[in-house]
């Protein structure tokens, strides 16, 4: 019986322990498969996005490669190749690439030093512009230095009476500042006992015929400003004067009146202003960067306010040696004939000083220059139909003319009128070039 259990048991078993590995063989081997599928699987996946990385790169090679500006075509042949970002323009390469900071493809730009726009106008439209233009000279210029100048009294020629004594106005013959004396005319008697007893001083030493004596009492009178005619009349006539006149010794005019008819006046008193208008100075403004080109004997042309159109002539005959604390200018002093009259101090004039020449200068019209504040350009006419927006350096300007340092050539020519709409039309298609010189991503 136990013998027949055991073999029911045995025959049962074999069987199952066969089906075992069998069972564990094909779960190693459905591992396999799917790890296998898996590993194809991803495979496949990356060969994808390889795939994908390369065409991606073919179509930024593309992009990089693809289209040329507007100003590209229309820049000198002989241009440097720059390369700048359509959004960024402060990126510049020598290499095509991309924008550090957005990542957009640099576009291709003229780089050569001016950076010339370059755009084409048909001839109509230039004649409705109205444009115009001059040829770029080369030759002299002088330093003009252009101010404003007011017209003062000549002070050399101003005359102040004052009384060496003690006295009393009296016959006053001018009445108010202003009034026109002739040398030799009486202004004012002074009655003075000082002067009075000089006199008989000087009569007493007259009568003894001492001449030392005459000679120091007639000093006398000539040191308390009394004239030698009015000292002959004294003379002559052997009795002293109680009221002494007064005359002018220059033609001129009142221009300060002190004194009136019985007036008590003292030593030192200033009583009466005189001025010879026969030249006047013209007293002109210079800006500090302007006073080395001065020199003394330069010549000034002067235009007044008050006769417009006249121009007179001077030279400068003094510069002052202190610049004005507010205006930080210096002055400079201009005489100026006035036989006829015709200047009254106090005018306002226009003033240019041509304060020497320069030689071998490239220089054109000031009202073709372009300031944008940061630089300068001018239109250079290329021919008939096309035009250039070219930077340039200026120097000194002379009137009606600038100098050109860097930037333009003798004979070519520039647009002096119609300028500023060339400039902005070229300035408007260089950006929209830009703009269009990449894609958006």
């Amino acid at each position: 019986m136990k013998r027949l259990t055991l073999c029911l048991l045995l025959a049962v078993t074999l069987p199952l322990a066969a089906d075992a590995p069998d069972e564990h063989e094909h779960e190693h081997d459905h591992a396999h498969h799917q790890h296998q599928h898996e590993h194809e699987g991803h495979d496949r996946h990356q060969d994808d996005d390889n795939d994908v990385e390369h065409a991606h790169h073919h179509d930024h090679s593309a992009h990089d490669h693809g289209g040329e500006s507007v100003v590209d075509e229309m820049a000198p042949a002989n241009s440097a190749v720059r390369y700048t970002c359509p959004m960024h323009p402060q990126i510049v390469r020598d290499e095509p690439g991309r924008c550090p900071i957005c990542g957009m493809a640099l576009v291709q730009r003229d780089g050569h030093d001016g950076d010339d726009l370059q755009i084409s106008i048909a001839t109509g439209v230039q004649q409705a512009m109205n444009v115009r233009t001059a040829r770029v000279e080369h030759g002299r210029l002088w330093r003009r230095i252009d101010t404003v100048g007011r017209l003062q009294i000549d002070e050399s020629t101003i005359h102040h009476l004052h009384p060496r004594v003690e006295g009393w106005i009296d016959d006053l013959a001018v009445n108010a500042v202003g009034d026109r004396v002739q040398a030799g005319q009486q202004l004012f008697t002074l009655y003075s006992p000082e002067l009075v007893n000089v006199q008989d001083e000087y009569l007493r030493a007259v009568r003894s015929g001492r001449e030392e004596m005459i000679r120091a009492t007639r000093q006398r009178l000539e040191v308390l400003d009394v004239s030698d005619a009015v000292i002959d009349e004294i003379r002559q006539s052997g009795k002293p004067l109680l009221y002494l006149p007064w005359h002018a010794r220059h033609d001129g005019y009142v221009t300060m009146l002190n004194i009136r008819h019985g007036m008590h006046v003292t030593p030192g008193m200033e009583m009466i202003a005189m001025a010879d208008p026969s030249t006047v100075w013209l007293i002109a403004d210079v800006f500090a960067g302007q006073v080395e080109w001065l020199a003394e004997g330069q010549r000034a042309d002067v235009e007044l306010k008050t006769r417009p159109g006249e121009t007179l002539t001077g030279q400068i005959d003094f510069i002052y040696p202190e610049f004005d604390p507010t205006t930080r200018t210096a002055r400079v002093r201009v005489v100026l004939d006035n036989h006829a009259e015709i200047l009254r101090p106090g005018d306002w004039a226009s003033v240019a000083i041509f304060a020497g020449p320069r030689d071998h200068l490239n220089y054109v019209p000031t009202e073709a220059i372009i300031r944008t504040g940061q630089s300068q350009r001018v239109v250079v006419r290329d021919d008939e139909r096309r035009f250039s927006v070219r930077e340039v350096h200026v120097g000194m300007e002379s009137g009606e003319y600038t100098e050109i340092r860097h930037g333009l050539e003798a004979g070519e020519e520039v647009v002096v009128s119609g300028q500023f709409l060339i400039d902005s039309e070229a300035n408007i298609r260089a950006g929209h070039d830009r703009m269009g010189g990449g894609h958006d991503h």
